[in-house]
Order: structure tokens, then sequence, then C-alpha cells
């Protein structure tokens, strides 16, 4: 029998899930960022020939998480689009959803039709994809994508490892990209002191202070 994804929560009532989604119960609400639908098209079009390969993917994590969590509502929160070669698959599913999508812009996707929102505010959380400076509500916690944060080592030997990794702190988020094709931002070095970064492994997620992060850092 196949084990659980792992999830956490990481703050009261948000939960970490493996898949890279974050699950916001109060609000039914799933939140994913980054999705790059289309990467592998956007390229070949380049004449950069990947292999056919991530949307499928996309699509059934999803499907999974709608299927485990029963949600109300599935946020996109930008760049949901590589490029608008990614709009025919992301149109596909989006005519099979069995739950509403809402869908932000980001600077991927602003050429897409269905990428017209900016910001949405959900109880005490605001959400936009992060590329651009916006004045967040008073008293929200912001929570954005856009920066695909991982947690980066290497042992100096020749050993690396990348995991996807959330960045939390009382005023913030930013959520892992979802897409399998995002390699991910090397956070170690931006962590701020009030910040944890939470790093998503196969079986288990777990945190990491600024302080316990630093030795990491040394060798990524």
């Amino acid at each position: 029998m196949a084990s659980l994804p792992p999830r956490a929560e990481i703050q009261p009532d948000l939960w970490l899930d493996g898949r890279l989604a974050l699950w916001l119960p109060e609000a039914g609400l799933l939140a994913v960022a980054d999705l790059h639908w289309g990467y592998a098209e956007s390229h070949r079009a380049r004449g950069n020939l990947l292999p056919l390969w991530g949307d499928d993917e996309i699509a059934t994590r999803l499907q999974e998480l709608i299927r485990d969590y029963a949600p109300r509502e599935l946020l996109w929160l930008g760049d949901s689009l590589h490029t608008l070669h990614g709009q025919t698959a992301a149109e596909a599913f989006l005519r099979h959803a069995s739950v509403p999508v809402t869908i932000l812009a980001g600077n991927h996707d602003l050429r897409w039709a269905r990428a017209a929102k900016r910001s949405e505010h959900r109880g005490r959380f605001w959400f936009h994809h992060g590329d651009a400076s916006l004045a967040a509500p008073a008293g929200a916690i912001e929570i954005i994508g856009h920066h695909h944060p991982a947690l980066a080592w290497s042992d100096g030997a020749g050993t690396r490892l990348k995991l996807p990794a959330l960045v939390a702190s009382g005023r913030r988020l930013i959520l892992p990209a979802f897409s399998p094709w995002a390699a991910g931002a090397p956070w170690n070095r931006q962590l701020a002191d009030d910040e944890t970064l939470w790093a998503v492994a196969p079986r288990r997620i777990f945190s990491l202070s600024r302080a316990q992060i630093s030795p990491l850092s040394a060798s990524a």
C-alpha cells in the first residue's frame, strides 16, 4: 500500500502538504503556486526538445489533492502557465475541475485571459503572486509564490541535495513551486531571523530556523 504524502501544521490552521500545496481548513481552500503548465511545450517551441512531460503530473497531483481534501475552492497563485503554450493543458483541467478554481495573475501568464485578478483576500490571508510590490491590507498575512524557495545542502565532497520549501513568518508565507520542472532557488542565505524554512522531503516535512540553517549554507 502506498504511503500518504507527509503534511505538517506550519502555523495554527495552516497545513503544508507534501504535494506542495497549502491547506486552509477554516476557509476550505487549497492554494498552489507556480504550476507552469506547458513548460516542456514552451521550450520545444523554441527548439529545446525537452521530453513531453509535466502537465499530466500536475493534473494528477491536483486531482489527488482535491480528492483527499474536498476543498470548497482551489486557488492558483500566479504563473499558472509557463507561456501561452500551456493554455491547452490548463484549460482542459479547468473544464473538468470538480471545485471552483480562482486564478491569480503572475508574470508568466499576464497574457492569459483567465488570469485577470492580481490578488484575493480570504479572512486574515491575502494572496498575490509576489512578482510586484503591493500594499497588503492592514493586519493580513501575505501569501505569495514566485520565488520557488528551496533548501540546498552539500557535503563539500560532491553530494548535493535540494528540496522544495515553504518560507513562513507571522507576516508572510512564500509557497514552493508546484511545477515538477521547478528546480527551486536556494533560500539558505535569504532566511530572516523571524522566518522558518519548511523543507519538503519525499517522506517528511521538517522545519529549520536561520540558526539551524547557517551550517548548511556554508557548504551549499
